[in-house]
């Protein structure tokens, strides 16, 4: 299936989707370890808040340059955002 601009969209099932929320969930949590806001991660990467809020909130699917710009904004690596803790 091709989106609106001619990307590709893959279907996501429900283990797809979990993962995303786990990820976003991390990516929250690490940000506000660091003690930041979404605003001030916003403003070092030119991001729109409601963007990051929807991936830390598992609702959107980030590409790689995405997450590499908030871990660069964060002071963290890309592994550390998406390795998720064992329980």
């Amino acid at each position: 299936m091709k989106g609106f601009n001619g990307d590709i969209v893959l279907s996501m099932d429900a283990k797809d989707k979990k993962y995303l929320k786990l990820i976003g969930e991390n990516i929250a949590r690490i940000r506000k370890e660091k003690n930041l806001t979404q605003i001030d991660v916003c403003s070092e990467i030119e991001m729109d808040k409601p963007y990051l809020s929807s991936i830390e909130n598992g609702r959107q699917n980030s590409t790689l340059l995405t997450l590499k710009k908030l871990a660069d904004a964060i002071g963290v690596s890309v592994n550390e955002l998406t390795t998720l803790e064992r329980e």
